[in-house]
């Protein structure tokens, strides 16, 4: 192709459209460099869909030896720390299940044989000997169990499948303040500052987790006989007889006799185990001394300091330090609390004060300050989608598996979560291991989630614009976008608030306004009237469409303003928007609203907020 005068990057661009440019190749580049580092040879992605599926879903047959359990179970006792509310209801009879009437009212296992039984009972006398599990004659409910293969090598963690019984368990609460890739897009790094990163992990967590006992009688397992663990466990009769819970004094036991093993720790794979093990985590926090607010969380205010941050994920603990020293002096509070309540660290996977950290599927960097999708995740990842753009067919089982991982690196840039549709019927599909035929639609999204994977890093030293922006919308007037020009620094606490539920912001009323209409949800009142800003857009509509649409539309028209000047890009922008629906359907990427439940809310002075 002859080479023309626009045909060269940046020729014939304004200023804005060359350093978007600039900015998409940047990427590409790292993008491309991540993937080569990570190879010797020429990228090769054939067969890479079938691995992948096989590693995703990662179950696996048990093998009784090669189950990580710790050396002591049940060590650490959560009504020490988790939330007093929380701990109240579980220890409440009939408040997890409803009282029981019978016994084994619930069974949801297959019995074992021949070579699985012989792993089976392998590993069930190694958890009663370090005390994760007891054993009981009766129990109200049972369940089978299934190992997952764990990232070293060779090793398994043993997941006991409460599916049956977490649906007759009653709803539990969302785990509180947890954490996930989009908690890192509140970090914010001002320019000369040094951010040092810390994790603390602990060892098989769930199984130190000790367990009520009027609730372990729920948590059973498949029977074993009593000349079992005698013959294959090498239990002299005694000890068995000392692992049983409910055998009445001076009565004895046959050979024949059935005995579940019971979980005395909380069981990974059942429904209120996550929560629980995340209030624990949050306790150890805060008997460290680490201040719960600045505790990243997408449902609750950041902290109005960011000197130290943490995030928490059930059993990972990260920090974020701007002060080496407060960050040495926290850590070591922190190993002395895990020690105290006995919790195991899993010491080979501690990280303190460093520059880098791989958290939540992230990798994280302080120089530059930016935080990107793991590069060995991504690298599966790309080369499972290449492999899959390129199969006729596919099972819905192995496609989710790729679909899990785009939405989870998509938690970086929630926009991207537009891109997905016709992907969503096509998991859905049943049977759900049988090779379907991939529509070009489920391809096409699958393309786009590539092509636009470079753009999935964030920078986290981007400052606050200082202006603040609003747009507003409706049918009958067209579009109205204006700005205030308050500062970076009144800008950045307005953003602390921005898609918090139940914030909102309202003006300062001014003579002549309408008055300020109650309603539910914490008011951020700003010091500003209506007449402070300054008027940027005003169109009229030129399509009609409904006032949720219009308002989506009002949105776009600002980002693309603050797009249009070479010195607003790179920022962090706050926007006050007016309609619920817009900011859920453009801060998650999606919006679950149906068309006649989108309203807009109609106080000239109230407004919610969304950051970009």
């Amino acid at each position: 192709m002859p080479e023309t005068s626009g045909s060269r990057l940046g020729q014939g661009c304004t200023a804005a459209q060359r350093a978007v440019q600039e900015h998409v190749c940047q990427r590409v580049v790292r993008f491309c460099t991540r993937l080569n580092s990570t190879s010797d040879g020429p990228f090769s992605y054939k067969g890479s869909l079938q691995t992948f599926g096989r590693n995703s879903a990662g179950y696996e047959r048990i093998r009784g030896g090669d189950v990580d359990l710790p050396t002591r179970a049940a060590t650490c006792d959560p009504g020490n720390l988790v939330d007093p509310g929380l701990w109240e209801t579980i220890c409440r009879p009939g408040a997890i299940f409803e009282e029981h009437q019978s016994f084994q009212q619930c069974l949801g296992f297959t019995k074992t044989f021949g070579i699985e039984r012989k792993e089976y009972i392998d590993l069930t006398c190694r958890e009663l000997r370090c005390k994760k599990l007891r054993l009981r004659t009766q129990v109200f409910g049972v369940a089978g169990v299934f190992a997952a293969a764990k990232s070293t090598k060779g090793r398994q963690r043993k997941i006991w499948d409460g599916s049956v019984l977490s649906e007759r368990a009653t709803q539990p609460p969302k785990p509180h303040r947890l954490a996930n890739p989009s908690s890192f897009l509140d970090i914010v790094v001002r320019r000369g500052e040094r951010l040092y990163m810390s994790k603390r992990d602990a060892a098989t967590y769930f199984d130190l987790l000790a367990v009520p006992a009027d609730l372990q009688p729920w948590f059973g397992q498949e029977p074993i006989a009593l000349h079992e663990f005698l013959s294959q466990g090498r239990f002299a009769l005694a000890e068995v007889i000392g692992f049983v819970d409910d055998l009445p004094q001076g009565e004895g036991l046959l050979a024949q006799t059935l005995l579940f093993p019971v979980h005395a720790a909380w069981p990974m794979g059942f429904s209120w185990s996550s929560c629980v093990a995340q209030s624990n985590t949050i306790g150890l926090l805060v008997d460290a001394g680490v201040d719960p607010r600045c505790i990243l969380s997408l449902d609750h205010t950041l902290p109005g300091s960011q000197e130290e941050l943490c995030a928490v994920a059930t059993d990972d603990t990260l920090f974020f330090h701007r002060c080496p020293f407060k960050g040495r002096r926290t850590l070591s509070k922190l190993d002395k609390v895990f020690d105290k309540n006995g919790v195991a660290r899993n010491v080979n996977k501690d990280i303190s004060l460093a520059a880098e950290m791989t958290a939540l599927g992230c990798d994280i960097s302080a120089a530059p300050p930016l935080v990107e999708p793991c590069k060995r995740k991504l690298v599966k990842f790309v080369a499972a989608v290449c492999d899959l753009l390129e199969a006729p067919t596919a099972s819905p089982v192995v496609v989710n598996s790729v679909l899990g991982t785009a939405q989870w690196f998509c938690l970086l840039q929630r926009s991207l979560f537009s891109i997905f549709n016709a992907i969503y019927r096509f998991v859905q599909l049943e049977p759900s291991w049988k090779p379907a035929l991939l529509p070009a639609a489920v391809k096409n999204e699958l393309l786009v989630c590539l092509v636009l994977s470079p753009l999935l890093p964030a920078a986290l030293d981007r400052p606050f614009l200082s202006e603040l922006l609003a747009c507003d919308a409706a049918p009958q007037y067209g579009f109205g976008v204006c700005s205030l020009a308050c500062g970076r620094k009144v800008v950045e606490e307005v953003g602390r608030y921005a898609e918090r539920r139940g914030d909102y912001v309202r003006l300062q009323a001014a003579a002549g306004d309408e008055p300020e209409v109650p309603r539910l949800g914490v008011p951020r009142r700003l010091p500003f009237c209506k007449g402070d800003f300054k008027p940027l857009i005003s169109t009229q509509a030129k399509w009609p469409a409904h006032s949720g649409v219009l308002e989506c539309h009002g949105v776009l028209l600002t980002v693309k303003w603050v797009c249009r000047s070479r010195s607003r890009q790179g920022h962090r922008v706050v926007i006050l928007v007016d309609a619920k629906a817009a900011i859920g359907s453009i801060s998650k990427g999606s919006c679950t609203s149906r068309r006649n439940q989108i309203r807009r809310m109609t106080h000239p002075e109230e407004k919610e907020l969304f950051i970009m």
